[in-house]
């Protein structure tokens, strides 16, 4: 499950560490073109414009929450290779409160400036209002997406990067059969696709919460520990 990168082969310690992140980043696209993959075969070429024109925006909210969980990871490994457990432990609640913080502002935010940026971004009137509905349900749900990648990035700050993927996997597929029950089963429009996407993310989320809440290790998350650390956060 965990990588040593202070043994062995660095090469392969490497590799080995870095493919399921690499297919982790991948996989986070595939949400979008999921919903855009059915949405055009079950709903038309209408619903599929309005999905297709929030691709831009969705695909820069995830790479910001990428980049911002490798510089949290960046802090924690740091001590975790230390040996540090006090400022490993302070690391790690202060990463997931500013997560939960982060989450909340993020959410109201992104529903309030959703159409704005849709306009900004000239997308046709036609498609306009089925574009906001669609992007105002993702930012809804954001703060899934927000708890998963700053969770996984502990997890891989210490050396595992197999099981945020697998949890990635597994919202993955479920977002898939969630899109197919939404649209096909329930005839929903634009935001059944929308739903499915975010439900799959809070789940991916709830998983990487739950490891790290069991966890034995020095990682581990202690809710009554959460607070933010001035040093840390900066």
């Amino acid at each position: 499950m965990y990588h040593d990168l202070t043994k062995g082969n660095i090469s392969r310690s490497l590799l080995l560490f870095a493919l399921p992140m690499m297919a982790g980043n991948l996989l986070q696209q595939f949400y979008n073109m999921a919903d855009t993959i059915i949405v055009g075969r079950y709903m038309g070429a209408g619903a599929l414009a309005a999905v297709g024109s929030t691709t831009s925006i969705i695909n820069m909210i995830v790479m910001f929450f990428t980049g911002t969980s490798v510089g949290a990871g960046v802090v924690i490994s740091r001590y975790y290779g230390a040996h540090d457990d006090e400022k490993l432990h302070i690391a790690v609640e202060t990463t997931m409160a500013v997560t939960f913080i982060c989450g909340i502002i993020f959410t109201g935010l992104g529903i309030f400036v959703a159409p704005y940026m849709l306009k900004f971004m000239s997308t046709p009137d036609d498609v306009l209002p089925s574009a906001s509905v669609y992007l105002k349900i993702y930012f809804s749900g954001v703060f899934g997406l927000l708890v998963y990648n700053m969770g996984s990035a502990i997890l891989r700050a210490v050396g595992d990067t197999k099981r945020p993927l697998y949890f990635l996997c597994l919202s993955s597929v479920m977002n898939i059969g969630l899109d197919l029950l939404f649209v096909v089963g329930f005839g929903m429009a634009i935001e059944g696709v929308a739903y499915a996407t975010i439900i799959s993310q809070f789940v991916s989320a709830i998983l990487v919460l739950i490891v790290l809440t069991r966890s034995t290790e020095n990682y581990r998350l202690t809710w009554k520990d959460l607070r933010i650390n001035k040093k840390f956060f900066r």
